[in-house]
């Protein structure tokens, strides 16, 4: 009995130490700390922009166990606006409102004037702004490839205002003349005179006809009895050439004998026309062609147009037979054979 008496304290004991060992007191949570925001300070030398900056609401902070006094009220100042002060016009600035377009084609010159070099050309069309002019106003300067310009006034056109725009202030000076040089004078080389060509000797010319009449070789002579003609047709050579028709024309008959006909002997021919009459001509004699129907003894024509001549003529006219009656040698030399 009393072993289970003890048995029973025990336990009842063990049961009271695990009761307060569960049930003691807990710590107290402390509440975290908020950080006050910084409070911005104007530096004495800082310039403000024009920007604003909103400011957030301050946030109070949560009372803690350890502080001692609550937190000040954060305020921020407005930083005061100052305008940046304005920087007056360059030149260049207040030139670059005019501008100048090329009126045609135009040189670029290295100063305000013609004795300046040219530098470049302006085509019709080309603008560019004005940075500057001279004192009479009649040449504007530009840019030019980098490098200052100048063109005369009345052959460009200018937009904007000219009485803005100022005197340029690195005009170039202007460059000295050069001597001219004398032109060397050197002697003219007088002209020589030139051989004339000589003249060359002319071929003569082609014969007209097939026949050519031999003028230095005939003869005459007087024949009181009767009016004759004797002659001989000859090739090329100087040979006797038979069967060539030899036409007798005048105011009587018309007569055609051929060489080397009626016993005449080779290339030879003749005449007898009045008999033993008296007859005075005019007379002519030619080589013609012969007619198909040619006798050896010679042919009488009545009538018609004479035939057509294969030779110069021979003319001859009697005015006394006892005189002049007889022409002899008259030849008539073949030109081609």
């Amino acid at each position: 009995m009393r072993t289970k008496s003890l048995l029973l304290a025990a336990l009842i004991l063990a049961v009271v130490m695990a009761g307060c060992t569960s049930i003691g007191p807990q710590p107290t949570p402390v509440a975290p700390t908020k950080t006050p925001k910084p409070t911005f300070t104007l530096t004495p030398n800082w310039t403000p922009t024009p920007m604003v900056f909103a400011t957030a609401a301050p946030v109070a902070a949560a009372p803690t166990a350890d502080a001692a006094a609550p937190a000040q009220p954060e305020t921020t100042a407005e930083p005061a606006i100052t305008e940046a002060p304005t920087a007056e016009p360059t030149p260049a600035e207040a030139n670059s409102v005019v501008r100048l377009t090329a009126a045609q084609t135009v040189n670029a010159r290295r100063g305000p004037g013609t004795n300046y070099p040219v530098i470049g050309r302006l085509t019709t069309g080309q603008a560019f702004p004005v940075t500057g002019k001279n004192a009479r106003g009649d040449w504007y300067q530009f840019d030019l490839d980098g490098q200052p310009a100048w063109v005369i006034a009345n052959l460009v056109n200018v937009s904007g205002d000219p009485a803005a725009v100022q005197v340029a202030q690195n005009i170039p000076a202007v460059p000295t003349a050069r001597p001219t040089a004398r032109p060397v004078v050197r002697p003219q080389p007088q002209p020589q005179p030139q051989p004339q060509p000589q003249p060359q000797p002319q071929p003569a010319p082609a014969p007209q006809y097939a026949w050519a009449l031999q003028v230095g070789s005939i003869l005459g002579a007087p024949q009181c009895g009767t009016v004759h003609f004797d002659g001989q047709v000859q090739y090329k050579n100087g040979t006797p050439q038979n069967g060539v028709c030899v036409y007798l024309d005048y105011y009587g008959p018309r007569t055609i004998k051929f060489s080397g006909g009626g016993g005449s002997g080779d290339g030879n021919w003749s005449f007898s026309p009045c008999g033993s009459g008296d007859c005075k001509g005019p007379f002519e004699i030619y080589v013609v062609e012969c007619p198909g129907n040619m006798p050896g003894a010679g042919l009488t024509l009545e009538g018609g147009s004479p035939p057509a001549p294969q030779s110069n003529k021979f003319t001859a006219t009697v005015s006394d037979k006892c005189q002049e009656g007889q022409w002899t040698n008259i030849i008539f030399k073949n030109t081609r054979e």
